[in-house]
C-alpha cells in the first residue's frame, strides 16, 4: 500500500513542476521585453499601477 503512496506523491510533483515550469517559461518572454524597455526608458513608472499604489500611501501620510 505504501508504494502505491509514494508513486501517487511522485507522480503529483512531477505535474506540479512541469505546470510551474511552463508558467514561468511562457512568461520569460515578457519579462525579458519588459527589462529591456525600462533599460531603453520606454516604459513610464507613472503608468504602472504599482508606482499609483505607491504613490497613493506616499501621499496619504503628507
Amino acid at each position: 500500500m505504501s508504494l502505491i503512496i509514494t508513486w501517487s506523491r511522485i507522480i503529483r510533483s512531477l505535474v506540479v513542476g512541469m505546470v510551474i515550469a511552463a508558467l514561468a517559461i511562457g512568461l520569460l518572454p515578457f519579462l525579458f521585453a519588459d527589462s529591456i524597455g525600462d533599460l531603453n526608458g520606454f516604459a513610464e513608472p507613472e503608468s504602472s499601477s504599482f508606482y499609483a499604489l505607491i504613490d497613493k500611501f506616499i501621499r496619504l501620510g503628507k
